[in-house]
C-alpha cells in the first residue's frame, strides 16, 4: 500500500480520512473501502481517481463535496452506500459499472447538476431518495434487473421529462416521482399492484399513464395536481380510489373506471370531471 503523505488517514485497508485541500486527488492503492465521510465537506475537490483496490463506497464518503464535478468508479466497487454522493451539486456525470449490486438511500440526492445516469444490470433496488433533487436529470436508463423503485427515488427531478420502467419492477414507492413536473407520460409496470401515496403528485405536465390490470388500489393524492391530465382509463382490478387522488387535475374531463369501487373524499375535486360527477365525499371507505 502506498501512503505518499500525510493528507490520508488509512486503517486496515479503509480510507479514514482525506485532510488534504488538493483538487485533483488520486486515493492510494490497495484501500479496499472509502470509509464513512472520508471526503465530506472537501470543498476544493474537483475530481478523484479511484483505485481498482476498492470495493466499496461508504456512508456519506463524498457528501458535500460542492465542486466534484466527475468521477469514475472502478470495476472493483459493488457498494456506493447511503449519502455517498449527497449534495454533491456541481457533479455532472457518473459511471456506474456492473459490479455494482446496490445503491444506499438517498447516495445521489441534491446532485443538482447530473444530467444522466445508467443504472447497471445486477442493480435490484433504487433505494429511497436515490436521486431526489437531482433537478437536471433529464434520462436515466433503469436495467431488467431491477424489482423496486423506492419511496422518493426520484422526487422533484424537475427536468425528467421520460423514464422507461421494466416490466420486472413490482413496487414503486410513496412519493417516487412527485414534483417531476416535466415529466409527459409513464407507462406503470404490468406486475405493480398499487399505487402509492402521492406517487405522481405535482407532475405537472404528466398527460398520459398506463395503469396495469395489476392495479388494486390508489392511493391518497397519488394524481394531485397533474394539470395537464385530460383523461385516464382506471382498470377493473382497482377495488379502491384513495382520497384526493385525483384532486386539482385541472384538465381531467373523462375517467373511465369500473362500478362498486371504495372512492374517498375529494378523489375527483377540483376537475372538471369532478364538477359534472360530483367529488364523491359521499364515498369514504379507507
Amino acid at each position: 500500500m502506498r501512503r505518499n503523505d500525510r493528507d490520508f488517514e488509512i486503517q486496515n485497508g479503509v480510507l479514514k480520512k482525506y485532510t488534504g485541500n488538493a483538487a485533483r486527488v488520486t486515493v492510494p492503492d490497495g484501500i479496499a473501502e472509502i470509509g464513512t465521510n472520508a471526503f465530506e465537506d472537501c470543498a476544493t475537490l474537483e475530481s478523484i481517481t479511484i483505485p481498482e483496490s476498492v470495493t466499496k463506497i461508504g456512508i456519506s464518503a463524498f457528501e458535500c463535496c460542492a465542486a466534484l464535478k466527475s468521477i469514475v468508479i472502478p470495476d472493483s466497487v459493488t457498494e456506493i452506500s447511503v449519502f455517498a454522493f449527497r449534495d454533491c451539486a456541481a457533479l455532472e456525470s457518473i459511471a456506474i459499472p456492473s459490479s455494482v449490486t446496490l445503491i444506499g438511500y438517498a447516495a445521489f440526492e441534491g446532485c443538482a447538476a447530473l444530467e444522466s445516469i445508467v443504472i447497471p444490470e445486477g442493480v435490484t433496488e433504487i433505494g429511497n431518495a436515490t436521486f431526489a433533487d437531482c433537478t437536471a436529470l433529464i434520462s436515466i436508463v433503469i436495467p431488467d434487473s431491477v424489482k423496486k423503485i423506492g419511496s422518493y427515488a426520484f422526487q422533484r427531478c424537475s427536468s425528467l421529462g421520460s423514464i422507461v420502467i421494466p416490466d420486472s419492477v413490482t413496487w414503486i414507492g410513496a412519493s417516487a416521482f412527485e414534483g417531476c413536473d416535466a415529466l409527459e407520460s409513464i407507462v406503470i409496470p404490468k406486475n405493480v399492484t398499487e399505487i402509492y401515496e402521492e406517487t405522481f403528485r405535482d407532475c405537472t405536465a404528466l398527460k398520459s399513464i398506463m395503469i396495469p390490470e395489476s392495479v388494486t388500489e390508489i392511493d391518497d393524492f397519488a394524481f394531485e395536481f397533474c394539470d395537464a391530465l385530460e383523461s385516464i382509463v382506471i382498470p377493473e382490478s382497482v377495488t379502491k380510489i384513495g382520497r384526493a387522488a385525483f384532486r386539482k387535475c385541472t384538465s381531467l374531463k373523462n375517467v373511465t373506471m369500473p362500478t362498486g369501487m371504495s372512492i374517498g373524499a375529494s378523489a375527483f375535486a377540483g376537475t372538471p370531471y369532478g364538477v359534472v360527477n360530483g367529488d364523491f365525499s359521499d364515498k369514504i371507505d379507507l
